[in-house]
């Protein structure tokens, strides 16, 4: 016999606001690189970044509101704990490692 697995029930009235707060964690999180990005580009001011962590801190508390709502694990929790440690330091590892690249081979495509 298979084993069931049963998962806990959401409520009709809860979908819509799982559905907003759903929304909010990609606007935020579409917030927060485009504002890191664009001021690590100088497309727009260094002044920007701090407005870029709060976009981070609140797609971290949509994305807490959000395991809370559909009733996540213990294990996906963590999962996405991580993956939001990662999220925050994606973007400065890429400029990074493309300012590294420069350094690097800058001077080898100039002769």
């Amino acid at each position: 016999m298979d084993p069931v697995i049963t998962m806990p029930q959401i409520a009709a009235d809860e979908f819509l606001r799982i559905f907003v707060v759903a929304t909010l964690v990609l606007v935020f999180g579409v917030g927060y690189a485009a504002l890191i990005t664009l001021s690590k580009m100088g497309v727009v001011s260094k002044k920007m970044i701090p407005l870029g962590y709060i976009f981070w801190i609140l797609q971290v508390y949509c994305l807490y509101d959000l395991s809370v709502l559909i009733h996540s694990s213990q294990f996906t929790a963590k999962v996405l704990t991580v993956a939001m440690l990662a999220y925050l330091f994606a973007p400065h590892l890429y400029f990074y490692l493309i300012e590294q690249s420069e350094k690097r081979y800058g001077d080898s495509e100039e002769s």
